[in-house]
């Protein structure tokens, strides 16, 4: 039963991945689209068949089975109706961008409440708690706890986490007095030796980081920015070869079946881990989308900026053709990286969360 039951977790665990990934992007698109004034004709989280589908004021929401992609249809985009009063095209220039703006900026935010809520759960305004001890180490031939307080290094107060450290260092494998209380209350004082290699002495306990409401409230608004960087050096990276296989090598691209992969272990790593998977996924998938390709945002963004400057439209139906073309193939690459994760998986190469 505790395997099916663990099975099930995984199961929920990639689904809601993606829920999390694909809604909040279509919703700002969908959101935006109505303060705009837009006539939305469906609003769809998954493809393909229908799982669940209500209509409300001329709007078909629907969620649908295959969870990795999701829609917004809007009028005046399809071919006969491109000039309907209420359609996408008859907006300005400035209300289409932050159309297509919104979903990316959407993935953002939800970076940023994932990272900051994750913070608000692990506030700690003691710079001596102890969070982990090293098996074997002298802290822990000592009595040292998780869940310990340190208090004093030598008789010097701890004021914040890197103290400990800084005695540590400062003994240069000297014994120090340690005092502090244990998890229950108890009082204890313990004179251990710090271990010292390559110039780094240490007892063997990770102190926790002081964490107030507004540091997680900074951290969780500098992840993008943050994540954006280590994205964008990693294109880098795998465009100039300095990756060994490049794009479509074992550390390459990735697709949704590889995400699902990542997803699984991070699952099997616990909430941290899953909750900053999440987080880096849905920059990943901010960004993506901005980029100028035909059938992302950014694609259609570059569009409508061109349109703005030369102060006339393109020919729709072209428009329409292109972006179709531009469709077709973002899809034959998802397949293709697709097969590769397969064969990544089942050869054991595929490199998890790391």
């Amino acid at each position: 039963m505790s395997g099916i039951l663990s099975d099930l977790l995984y199961v929920v665990g990639i689904a809601v991945m993606f829920l999390i990934l694909i809604a909040p992007h279509e919703g700002g698109h969908f959101l935006v689209a109505k303060l705009c004034g837009v006539r939305i004709i469906e609003f769809s989280v998954g493809a393909g068949t229908r799982l669940w589908s209500t209509t409300r004021n001329g709007t078909l929401y629907a969620i649908r089975l295959i969870p990795i992609i999701g829609y917004v249809r809007m009028g005046g985009m399809e071919a006969g109706d491109f000039e309907e009063a209420n359609g996408f095209h008859s907006k300005a220039p400035w209300q289409r961008i932050a159309i297509l703006l919104a979903g990316p900026v959407a993935n953002f935010v939800v970076a940023i409440v994932l990272i900051t809520g994750f913070g608000l759960t692990q506030l700690n305004s003691d710079p001596g708690k102890v969070m982990g001890v090293v098996k074997d180490s002298v802290a822990a031939s000592a009595g040292i706890r998780p869940g310990d307080h340190i208090k004093t290094v030598n008789g010097k107060a701890i004021t914040a986490p890197q103290n400990i450290q800084q005695q540590e260092v400062a003994a240069a494998g000297q014994s120090v007095t340690i005092t502090g209380t244990h998890a229950d209350g108890t009082p204890f004082a313990a004179v251990v030796t710090p271990v010292c290699q390559n110039g780094t002495c240490q007892i063997g306990v990770f102190i926790a980081r002081v964490a107030t409401p507004l540091t997680a409230v900074q951290e969780g608004v500098s992840f993008p920015f943050q994540a954006m960087q280590v994205i964008v050096q990693g294109l880098g990276s795998l465009v100039t070869g300095q990756v060994p296989g490049g794009l479509f090598g074992k550390d390459g691209l990735t697709g949704p079946i590889g995400i699902a992969a990542i997803t699984y272990d991070a699952v099997n790593q616990g909430p941290p881990t899953y909750i900053w998977l999440v987080a880096l996924l849905s920059v990943a998938l901010g960004v993506t989308n901005l980029f100028p390709l035909l059938a992302l945002d950014g694609g259609r963004i570059v569009v409508v900026i061109l349109e703005w400057l030369r102060r006339r439209p393109f020919d729709r139906n072209s428009e329409l053709n292109f972006q179709r073309w531009g469709l077709a193939a973002l899809l034959a690459l998802v397949a293709v990286i697709s097969f590769l994760d397969i064969q990544r998986i089942v050869t054991g190469q595929f490199p998890g969360v790391h």
